[in-house]
């Protein structure tokens, strides 16, 4: 529901426009130990990189991101990108304090912006890019009503996985390499405003 206060509340849960502080406040957050999730780590920084940091999201006309916060602590922030005021669309990008994740507050973030989305900012469709290594992430999306538009390789963050190592092997199908370079295979989703409603209503949302 809408606030005065914020722009999303439901209980503990709020989702409010992202500001300086509430990068600052990520220097606290946990790091994933997993290598192939090392770009969201943002844990430990000091305040001078995750200023940044902030700035470099070009946060404003085309850009914008939301904090997600429960009892007024960060877990995690929603970006929608590449905005088109035309069409009406926009990528998102979602990223969580790991020691938040697979708690459910994922789903319920993005069920919640999605309305908001939807229905307050009066888009038509959301895209995004998702890993398909990332396989929490898809059933999250899936579950959300998103669906598969098609597959690409886009050069990987870390380039420096080694697939040799056991526990990174059974990620090597999700991966190619070419010239040296590691690629990832990723999914680019969409979600319409059309699916949206029907989902919504099944969903009685």
């Amino acid at each position: 529901m809408e606030t005065n206060r914020c722009l999303i509340s439901e209980n503990e849960l709020t989702i409010d426009k992202l500001t300086i502080e509430d990068a600052h406040n990520m220097t606290d957050w946990e790091n994933h130990d997993n290598e192939l999730f090392i770009d969201y780590n943002l844990g430990g920084y000091s305040e001078n990189f995750l200023t940044l940091w902030y700035y470099s999201k070009g946060i404003g006309f085309r850009n914008k991101y939301y904090g997600v916060k429960i009892h007024g602590e960060l877990i995690g922030y929603i970006g929608i990108k590449d905005i088109s005021y035309f069409k009406k669309t926009s990528v998102l990008g979602i990223v969580f304090n790991p020691a938040y994740t697979s708690q459910g507050y994922g789903y319920r973030a993005l069920n919640l912006f999605l309305k908001y989305y939807f229905n307050v900012l009066k888009m038509k469709e959301m895209t995004l890019d998702v890993n398909l290594f990332n396989e929490r992430a898809i059933r999250l999306y899936k579950k959300l009503g998103f669906k598969y538009k098609f597959e690409y390789l886009g050069l990987f963050e870390n380039q420096q996985i080694d697939f040799e190592d056991p526990y990174y092997s059974r990620f090597k199908e999700y991966f190619s390499i070419s010239s040296g370079k590691i690629y990832s295979k990723i999914y680019c989703m969409a979600l319409t405003k059309m699916d949206y409603e029907l989902g919504a209503v099944s969903n009685d949302f």
